[in-house]
């Protein structure tokens, strides 16, 4: 089980070399000489981040949507064009809580995939979709994942959650906390059970509110940065994540074998 980050920028990142953190989880799959693939989140810029990583839309088995900035579903309607039109109608699962799969609809593709060759169309049309809970997370190729809800912004008016992942492989379990504030003591539980922690990781001088930021996840304990990776950064130059007792910043087309 291999996860590639197609990625680790923010969403604003428009480096020559790197691109929105979007990532390819795949599993060998007995008899066949392709494996299975997962596409967690399909940002904005997800056609050329893909094919940057050698993949096209129909290479994918599913899509995993954690919540619905367009970094995360920006590609959402590049993916069902192509597998429509030029892939011979592939179909892709697409996974998602509940709370979610109306709004990505209404207020995210309906303007742009509604109105198709055949007549008016929904999100059924172009996936299979899958809507989950919290409570039961799914599995994937015998794998099991815990869908976590993590605040990611925060207003007197709502709150926008996001929802991470926390996969149990056969050997290695990792938590992927998609897009969240920090929040030293709901996420301490998961940080302290996951051999591997990929962390949505702020820099610059400004702290949003919205990511965690690198003067906070310095302050964890050195047994919980030891074990954690650290992606979604800004352009801004990075710290030496490995003296401060981090494994490191990931590198867009970076590769963890999962067990």
């Amino acid at each position: 089980m291999k996860l590639t980050f197609a990625g680790t920028g923010s969403a604003f990142c428009m480096a020559a070399d790197n691109f929105q953190s979007n990532m390819v989880l795949e599993v060998e799959q007995p008899g066949s000489d392709q494996p299975a693939r997962l596409l967690i989140d399909c940002g904005s810029d997800a056609r050329h981040s893909l094919r940057n990583l050698g993949h096209m839309p129909n290479d994918f088995d599913a899509v995993y949507i954690s919540h619905l900035h367009s970094d995360h579903i920006g590609g959402l309607e590049w993916m069902a064009f192509a597998n429509y039109f030029i892939f011979e109608g592939h179909r892709v699962k697409l996974l998602a809580v509940h709370e979610l799969i109306d709004p990505l609809w209404e207020h995210s593709l309906r303007g742009g995939l509604e109105i198709s060759d055949k007549g008016n169309s929904c999100l059924s049309s172009y996936f299979d979709v899958q809507s989950l809970t919290p409570k039961d997370g799914f599995d994937w190729q015998e794998m099991h994942f815990d869908v976590i809800p993590v605040e990611h912004v925060v207003t007197t008016q709502n709150t926008m959650m996001s929802y991470a992942l926390f996969g149990h492989g056969k050997n290695k379990s990792f938590f992927l906390t998609t897009d969240a504030i920090f929040n030293r003591d709901a996420h301490m539980p998961l940080y302290r059970k996951a051999d591997i922690i990929f962390q949505d990781c702020e820099l610059g001088p400004r702290h949003s509110g919205v990511h965690a930021h690198y003067e906070q996840l310095v302050t964890l304990p050195a047994e919980i940065k030891a074990k954690m990776w650290l992606y979604h950064y800004q352009a801004y130059a990075k710290p030496d994540a490995v003296a401060d007792g981090f494994c490191g910043f990931i590198e867009p087309g970076q590769s963890f074998d999962l067990g």
